[in-house]
C-alpha cells in the first residue's frame, strides 16, 4: 500500500517550491511516530468497561526506550492490572522447585541417551557457546535443557527477563498501588512445557540447538520490532512460525490459554471499569489470540493510539486550467 502511494506523494512534494515546508511536515511527521512507535495495544469496550491490552516481550536490553506515553496514560487509567503469573520472591522459589521436580530426571537416563550424534555434537557446542554446564543439561528433560539454552542465548545477546516488559510494569503496578491479577499460576504455566509428549519436547530442543548461534540475533529483532509495533513481522515469527512447526505446542502454549484468560477477562468486563492487560505479544496475535476470542464475545476490540498527532498533510485541492482551443 505503501509503496502504491509514493509516486503521488513525490509528485506532491515536487510541487512545493518552499523547502522550508517540506521540512516542517518531516518533523510533524517523525513527532507523530515518536508518539505512536511504541509496543502495540488494543482496547475492548463496553458501554461501562473498557480494557487495555499491551503485548508484552519477557526478554529485554536494558538500553531499550519502550515505555511510551500512550502506554503510561492507559495504565494510569486503570484500576486493576492483569498479568500472566507471580513472579515475586515466593514464586521464584516455587519455580525453581518445580522446574526442577518436573525438568530433572530422576529415572537415572540422561538427555545425551535420547540423541543422536549429530544432535550430541549441537549440545555440546551449544553447552560451550552458551557457557552452561553439559552434565548439568545432560541431567535435565528436553523441554528445561530447551529453556535453559534459549535463557543462555539471550543472555549472551545483551537481554535480561529480569529488565522485561512484564517486570517493569509489575513494579509500576505496586508503586501505584493497582489492584492486581494474575490469569494463571506457576505451575500452570511450567507445566505447558513440561507435560509435553516427549516427542513435543525433542522437537523443540532439536529446533534450538540447530539455530542456537543464530538465536540472540533473532530475539533481537523480535524486541526491535515490539518495539515500534510491528505487529504482521510478530505474527509471521512468533505466531505463525510456531503454529506450522509444532502445532501440539502452539495450542498448548497460546491457544488453550487464550481461552482460558479470555473467560476470565470476560467475567471482569461484566462489570464495570478500566483494566489493563500485560500479557506476552503472542497471545494478542494472530486467529486465535485474546483479541479475537474477545471479539467472538461481541465485544468492541481495536488498535489503541493515544496520540494521533495533527493532521500534517492537508489535501490540495489544484485549480485546472483548460487550454485554450485554437481557432
Amino acid at each position: 500500500m505503501i509503496k502504491r502511494c509514493l509516486p503521488v506523494i513525490a509528485l506532491a512534494l515536487m510541487a512545493c517550491s518552499d523547502a522550508p515546508v517540506i521540512s516542517g511536515v518531516d518533523d510533524k511527521v517523525n513527532a507523530a511516530r515518536e508518539r505512536n512507535d511504541g509496543p502495540a495495544i488494543w482496547v475492548a469496550k463496553d458501554f461501562d468497561s473498557t480494557l487495555y491490552l499491551f503485548g508484552t516481550v519477557h526478554l529485554l536490553p536494558a538500553d531499550l526506550d519502550w515505555q511510551k506515553d500512550d502506554m503510561r496514560a492507559a495504565f494510569k487509567e486503570s484500576g486493576t492490572i492483569f498479568f500472566e503469573v507471580d513472579s515475586g520472591t515466593d514464586a521464584q522459589v516455587e519455580a525453581t522447585v518445580l522446574a526442577t521436580s518436573l525438568g530433572m530426571r530422576t529415572d537415572g537416563l540422561r538427555l545425551s541417551g535420547s540423541l543422536d550424534s549429530y544432535q550430541l555434537k549441537l549440545l555440546d557446542a551449544a553447552a560451550h557457546n552458551g557457557e552452561l554446564s553439559l552434565a548439568a543439561l545432560d541431567g535435565m528433560k528436553p523441554w528445561l535443557a530447551s529453556e535453559f539454552l534459549t535463557v543462555a542465548a539471550a543472555s549472551n545477546a545483551g537481554l535480561s527477563s529480569e529488565l522485561s516488559a512484564d517486570e517493569a510494569l509489575k513494579s509500576r503496578a505496586k508503586r501505584e498501588q493497582k489492584n492486581v491479577i494474575y490469569l494463571e499460576t506457576i505451575e500452570d504455566q511450567i507445566r505447558v512445557s513440561a507435560d509435553q509428549p516427549d516427542f513435543v519436547q525433542m522437537t523443540l530442543l532439536t529446533e534450538t540447538l540447530e539455530g542456537f548461534n543464530s538465536l540472540g540475533d533473532e530475539l533481537n529483532s523480535i524486541v526491535q520490532s515490539w518495539a515500534v509495533g510491528r505487529t504482521d513481522f510478530l505474527t509471521r515469527e512468533m505466531v505463525l512460525a510456531l503454529k506450522n512447526k509444532s502445532p501440539d505446542f502452539y495450542n498448548a502454549l497460546l491457544v488453550d490459554r487464550n481461552r482460558k484468560w479470555s473467560t476470565t477477562l470476560t467475567r471482569w468486563m461484566e462489570d464495570s471499569g478500566t483494566g489493563f492487560v500485560a500479557v506476552g505479544a503472542s497471545h494478542l496475535l494472530g486467529e486465535d489470540s485474546l483479541i479475537e476470542m474477545l471479539r467472538e464475545q461481541g465485544y468492541q476490540v481495536s488498535r489503541y493510539y493515544a496520540f494521533q498527532g495533527e493532521n500534517v498533510i492537508n489535501p490540495i485541492n489544484p485549480t485546472i486550467t483548460r487550454p485554450e482551443k485554437e481557432n
